[in-house]
């Protein structure tokens, strides 16, 4: 009831913005810091996104959650140390091999100027993806 009460107090522009102070306003508080503030305003347009599931652009969610998985894969390409991937891909290896699914594999992992490649590659285009498809579900 509270919180009722403090968002209906307060005047609200159609996008959820304090009309006097132009901070984004959620559950009866206003966000002063910059994590608070994108928490905001992508909870507070993420609505948009979910109803648009049972919509004719449910290709679009598709695209931005398949985007979003290539933008947060090139951080763990980007930040990630070495021995992460190296057991990933021992890991792999063994289950093809204990599975008896082409157990001549072999893998090798990448050097580190290749993996800082792979990893802004990814992170481009899957920012860019991301953000295209979050815009035109919108």
């Amino acid at each position: 009831m509270m919180i009722i009460t403090l968002i209906s107090d307060r005047r609200l522009n159609r996008e959820g913005f304090d009309r006097d102070s132009n901070l984004l306003a959620h559950d009866g508080k206003i966000s002063i810091t910059i994590n608070g503030w994108l928490h905001d305003l992508l909870w507070g347009q993420a609505s948009q996104v979910i109803q648009s599931y049972g919509s004719l652009l449910s290709t679009y969610d598709l695209l931005f959650l398949g985007a979003h998985f290539v933008w947060v894969f090139s951080l763990t390409c980007l930040f990630s140390g070495r021995g992460y991937w190296q057991e990933l891909i021992e890991s792999i290896v063994w289950d093809h091999n204990k599975v008896k699914v082409t157990p001549t594999t072999q893998p090798k992992a990448l050097s580190i100027v290749q993996r800082r490649v792979v990893g802004v590659t990814h992170y481009l285009l899957g920012g860019i993806s991301t953000t295209w498809a979050f815009f035109l579900i919108k």
